[in-house]
């Protein structure tokens, strides 16, 4: 997990959305391949940087959904049915358990999304404080 200083302040619960602007931040300046923001046994958040002309590989997930949601730029984002969308700033994708999916940037500018794993039984309760 990606640590920012000053910001360890907050609690692991708080310090995931401070950690989401730092990244995003970070990635407006520079772009690299994929950093690993969260990862717990069920589920993992990180942060794609996609530069002009750079492949995310075509991949799949055994265990569970992946989102991405776009911050910014563009990305071609493609399915293993030979569907393919253009995704930008602020559209979400939903590749589901085993669907391969994947993405290539043809544009002239850096796509930056998050990639959230999640598995397929998260539940919910509700509970008192």
């Amino acid at each position: 997990m990606l640590t920012f200083g000053n910001f360890r302040r907050f609690s692991r619960k708080n310090n995931i959305y401070v950690i989401l602007i730092q990244c995003i931040l970070l990635y407006s300046f520079y772009c690299e391949s994929r950093r690993a923001i969260i990862q717990t046994e069920n589920s993992s958040i990180a942060i794609w940087g996609v530069k002009p002309g750079q492949i995310v590989q075509a991949h799949l997930h055994p265990d569970g959904q992946d989102t991405w949601v776009m911050l910014r730029g563009t990305l071609t984002y493609y399915l293993d049915n030979g569907e393919s969308q253009s995704l930008h700033m602020g559209e979400v994708a939903i590749a589901d358990q085993h669907q391969i999916h994947g993405g290539v940037n043809n544009s002239n500018e850096d796509a930056v999304f998050v990639s959230i794993y999640s598995a397929p039984q998260i539940g919910y309760e509700k509970t008192l404080f």
